[in-house]
């Protein structure tokens, strides 16, 4: 999937669709609130959507390679930018393919939700609070959402149109015909784009055990059932289970009138999971998942570790290893972490696979975006599927390198072959034995994982 970039025809010609003109709350929205999440590319490249949607003739083709050309950017960083740009709701892609193969793109702008609507979506919600962190993000709200006013003691004296306009009652009943026309064409010409992004249901949740549990505490459980989306997404991007979802319910509901904050809950959920990973409890839902590797090929350390990979959230394992290893999980990392699970182009598992590479098998302070997203790129290139598989791969590749016949037969090459490879499959003067790397620290994280899984299941007895 993160090969189909090459698909794309830098000669290829595109049409730009954008039914309304943007507002200036829509610019501030998309200026302050939209602009951390997508990034600085993607911000750039919709912008310049928006100014050629109104440069040329209605419809009229542009050819991607001078949009490459005005960002001095090439294919593969523009078709990653365009995914972001669908991904936060801000534009559409369709493809029409001719009976010659060649293919013609129509981007449809979709406008930025004002702010008060952005803060009541979810998905961008809970993805700025976690790039700018919450100060910040309490800060902003403070500065864009006025307080409300208690109207419940005035009256409304306000007059209607026909109260105040005079027109008559025949054109009310029966529209003129120019009117009939105008709707009818504005009707035909706009296809109607729900603004913001989508994330699709979780299967692994049950939200009537979660309410069941809530029915018996003071929460009322009707303000829950209208985040839904809310707890939906917090559980997709931290692997909350129904009864640690109940808990942080609790704590952002108002124990004086039982109203659920939502608000609150989400900046509760991002201090809980950026401080402290051990304080999380889990269920694993795929803990006994099978893998089509045989398990004799792996040794004990190696199933413990796929275990441990199936049975936590991306972001919740590496909170977990950077806590293990005495650091802490920086809002870069966090944010590597989201756009690859939201992207659907790894499992789970995979992503914990290569936070594990990086961090215990290199040996990694930290996570680097290049390095993180070539891994990503190179493993979703060669199918590698689940923890299972990404251990063989990993020996694979490191049998490949280490073979003496390949280093003779390539020797008068060896530069060209070296710079071929990814930055990260690069061992420069030794090669490293996958399973053997500081055994001690597997060892010892292992064992606390184990600690930590005992532990957690007593909690819940």
């Amino acid at each position: 999937m993160t090969d189909q970039w090459r698909e794309v025809d830098p000669l290829s010609k595109f049409i730009l669709l954008a039914d309304d003109d943007l507002s200036d709350l829509q610019r501030t929205s998309l200026d302050v609130l939209y602009q951390p999440i997508i990034g600085v590319l993607p911000y750039a490249l919709i912008n310049n959507f928006w100014r050629m949607s109104h440069e040329k003739k209605a419809h009229q083709a542009h050819s991607h390679f001078e949009t490459l050309s005005y960002l001095s950017v090439d294919m593969k960083s523009f078709y990653d930018a365009r995914l972001r740009l669908e991904a936060a709701g801000l534009m559409k892609t369709y493809i029409k393919t001719s009976d010659k193969g060649e293919k013609q793109y129509v981007y449809r702008l979709v406008s930025p939700l004002s702010v008060n609507n952005f803060f009541m979506d979810d998905l961008l919600s809970v993805s700025l609070l976690q790039v700018i962190g919450e100060d910040r993000y309490v800060d902003l709200y403070n500065e864009f959402i006025r307080p409300g006013f208690d109207l419940s003691e005035y009256k409304d004296v306000s007059k209607n149109f026909l109260q105040v306009f005079n027109i008559r009652d025949s054109e009310v009943t029966n529209t003129p015909k120019a009117v009939q026309r105008v709707k009818n064409s504005i009707k035909d010409n706009s296809n109607d784009v729900k603004a913001g992004p989508v994330i699709e249901k979780s299967d692994d949740f049950d939200f009537n055990l979660l309410l069941d549990m809530l029915n018996q505490s003071y929460v009322n459980t009707s303000d829950v059932k209208k985040n839904i989306n809310l707890i939906n997404s917090e559980h997709q991007l931290y692997g909350i289970d129904e009864i640690e979802m109940a808990k942080l319910i609790e704590k952002a509901t108002n124990v004086t009138n039982n109203v659920f904050d939502p608000n609150n809950f989400k900046i509760l959920v991002s201090r809980q999971f950026q401080s402290n990973a051990a304080n999380i409890s889990r269920e694993a839902t795929t803990a006994d998942k099978s893998t089509e590797t045989d398990s004799n090929e792996l040794n004990a350390q190696e199933r413990q570790l796929i275990k441990s990979a199936t049975e936590y959230a991306p972001i919740e394992f590496l909170n977990y290893l950077k806590n293990a290893k005495g650091g802490y999980v920086h809002s870069n990392e966090e944010r590597m972490i989201s756009d690859l699970v939201s992207r659907q182009i790894l499992k789970p598992e995979v992503i914990n696979m290569i936070v594990y590479h990086l961090l215990i098998d290199q040996e990694k302070s930290g996570l680097n975006k290049n390095l993180f997203e070539a891994i990503a790129d190179n493993w979703s290139q060669n199918n590698v599927t689940d923890a299972s598989n990404a251990i063989t791969f990993i020996k694979n590749r490191q049998k490949e390198l280490s073979k003496p016949s390949r280093k003779r037969a390539y020797n008068s090459r060896k530069l060209n072959v070296k710079e071929t490879l990814p930055d990260w499959a690069k061992d420069n003067e030794k090669q490293k034995e996958y399973g053997k790397v500081r055994d001690y620290t597997r060892q010892e994280l292992e064992s606390r994982l184990e600690k930590f899984r005992k532990n957690r299941k007593e909690g819940r007895e």
